[in-house]
């Protein structure tokens, strides 16, 4: 488990790298996080073998004729290029997640449209959640996939086999996979957090004993 305070810059223009595919232990995608003055354009052109992944951690962002807000994610094919644009106003801030290599064609459902819709290059999965204060989940794992958590607003603990870190708006923590975590709300009040997955798609209750699997829970 790799926990990275403050991985999300304060002031624009920035750009932090804080989960280097090209460091050792291996991980299975790389992690930039950059923050945009109002206007700026950039563009995302991933490999000819694996996709790229924006999503927008803080303001708005236009690109491929959507307006993008907190918590969204827009998927790149391939060998592709597309523009970004911070629309004005407050600060924005992307998350970009960027697969090492190409793996075997996975099924992960695309966001924003039906989960019957699937694309096959696609290895990333990313959504938001809202723990209300003190509520959480129990630890999980996903054996073939690594997962990462990066707080957005709130104070959250972050659960692990070697004890529990608090994770304040703008902590990034990245799991390897097989790595037991879970993600509890602060007591006095909400967190919300985005969570994202890079390999295998399959569920982690496909793979654990009836024991193992994710109950809601509570502080104390």
């Amino acid at each position: 488990m790799i926990v990275v305070p403050a991985a999300v810059p304060r002031t624009a223009p920035a750009l932090q790298r804080p989960i280097d595919a090209s460091r050792r232990p291996p991980v299975l995608a790389g992690l930039t996080i950059e923050t945009l003055p109002p206007g700026a354009h950039i563009e995302q052109r991933p490999p000819a073998d694996a996709e790229s992944v924006t999503v927008v951690l803080a303001g708005r962002l236009a690109a491929a004729g959507r307006i993008l807000g907190p918590g969204e994610a827009l998927h790149h094919a391939p060998g592709s290029v597309c523009r970004l644009t911070a629309l004005r106003g407050a600060l924005t801030a992307i998350l970009t997640v960027q697969p090492v290599r190409a793996e075997e064609s996975v099924n992960i459902p695309s966001q924003r449209r039906s989960s019957s819709e699937r694309m096959a290059w696609r290895r990333v999965a990313v959504t938001s959640m809202t723990l209300a204060a003190g509520e959480g989940h129990e630890l999980l794992r996903y054996p073939a996939s690594d997962a990462f958590i990066v707080v957005m607003s709130g104070t959250g603990v972050l659960l692990g086999e070697y004890g529990e870190v608090s994770l304040f708006p703008g902590d990034l923590a990245y799991v390897r996979a097989g790595e037991r975590h879970g993600l509890r709300a602060g007591p006095q009040e909400p967190v919300t957090a985005l969570l994202g997955r890079v390999g295998c798609p399959d569920p982690p209750t496909d793979h654990l004993a009836d024991s193992d699997r994710p109950r809601p829970c509570r502080s104390h």
